[in-house]
This record gives structure tokens, sequence and C-alpha cells, in this order.
């Protein structure tokens, strides 16, 4: 009797022990898909469930930011850069490198409202230079190029898209999702009046256009090239 006794006191208590590693797994599991991890590694996230979790949160974008020359140089990491060629920027090119300079040779030096003409069509925008590059808004943009635009305001992200290209943005980094690949912008994208400003050459590349000035005119010439 002692003996089914004692067999029966030590089945219970490695049940306890193994309920508890459970409960222990499963709130790791909670935490990590918390805040800090679980803004996306957006290929590996579900596109439909994405944003209905992310706008429920307040996330962190330190996993988001690419680093540039200027930003090494102040870290004292250059030399982290020097086996690469430092490439000159451009406002007017997405060259998807973060092993550019910053451009300070800018056509518009303030903020202020453009012109910008598509196919004979002219439209005045706000532009507004920062690090190097001039912003825009994504969503005036996309109603220009006649492409879709949907913004998320808790947590200031751009979706844009025509048929198979795919562009999201969040503001306050410099990181895109570039149909699904996470690529470098040249400037981090700005959140004003509810919506969310990127480089001119972002959202103009992205969708096959490019971007030029015309300094006898003041306005901004688009061209599709392909």
């Amino acid at each position: 009797m002692k003996n089914k006794l004692l067999k029966y006191g030590i089945f219970i208590i490695v049940l306890f022990f193994a309920f508890q590693s459970v409960v222990n797994i499963a709130s790791a599991d909670d935490h990590y898909k918390g805040d800090r991890y679980y803004y996306p590694k957006y290929e590996k996230s579900d596109k439909n469930n994405y944003f209905e979790k992310f706008d429920k949160h307040d996330h962190d974008d330190d996993d988001d930011d690419y680093k540039w020359k200027g930003e090494y140089e102040q870290e004292g990491n250059y030399k982290n850069l020097q086996q690469n060629t430092v490439q000159p920027s451009y406002w007017n090119v997405w060259t998807r490198d973060t092993h550019i300079s910053i451009s300070n040779n800018l056509p518009v030096e303030e903020a202020k409202k453009v012109s910008f003409n598509l196919n004979g069509k002219t439209e005045k925008l706000l532009v507004f230079p920062s690090n190097g590059q001039l912003l825009v808004s994504g969503e005036k943009m996309a109603k220009l190029f006649g492409i879709k635009s949907k913004y998320y305001e808790q947590s200031r992200i751009l979706e844009l898209s025509n048929g198979q290209e795919e562009l999201i943005v969040r503001a306050g980094t410099n990181a895109a999702y570039e149909n699904m690949v996470k690529t470098p912008m040249p400037a981090k994208a700005l959140s004003y009046e509810k919506t969310v400003y990127l480089p001119i050459s972002v959202i103009a590349n992205a969708f096959g256009y490019s971007v030029d000035w015309d300094e006898a005119n003041e306005t901004f010439i688009l061209e599709q090239f392909y």
C-alpha cells in the first residue's frame, strides 16, 4: 500500500513540474511576440494579419533602420565601410544602397509646394528637403500615378501598390518593404498631415517612373521608363 501511495505521489509531482514547464514556454512565446520582437521580419509574417496586429501595439524601430556613411563616421566605425566604395547620393535616383554620401545639391531647399508634371497633367505638392533628399506625400503621389494607397494611422504605415508592385513604408525609419524585401531608403520617412512623406526617388522609381527637375519652369517632370 505504501509503495502504491509513493508511486502515486511521484506521478503527481512529475505532472506538476511538466505543467509548469508548459506554462513557462507559453509565457516566453508570448513575450517574444510582444512589442519589442514582433515587428515584422515582413517575409515571415502573414500579410493578412500583419497590419491588424501592428496597429494594436507601439513597436520599436531599432531593427528597422540602416546606417549610412555619416552615422558610421560619427560612431568611429567608418573603417567598416572602407572595403566598399562610397557612392554619391542622388535626390532623384533610388540606388537601394547604404554606402552613399548625403547629397547637398537639391533643386528645392525649403519646404514648399512645387509643381509636378506627368503626361501633361500638372499638380502642386508639398515638398520637404530632408537629409539630402526631397520628401513628398506618398498618398498624393500615388493619386498622381493612379496607384492604390492605404494609410494605417496608429502604426504610421503607408502601403502602396500597383498590380504586382508593392511598396510599404513606415514613418520614422529608412527601411522600406519593396515587394516583400526589406530595402534601404536614402532618408527616413516622415509623418505629417496624417500620412507618410517619403523620398521622391523611392516612390517614383519603385513604380517605374523617372523624376527630373525643370529649372526654367520650377517643375518636377515625371516619366514612365518601363
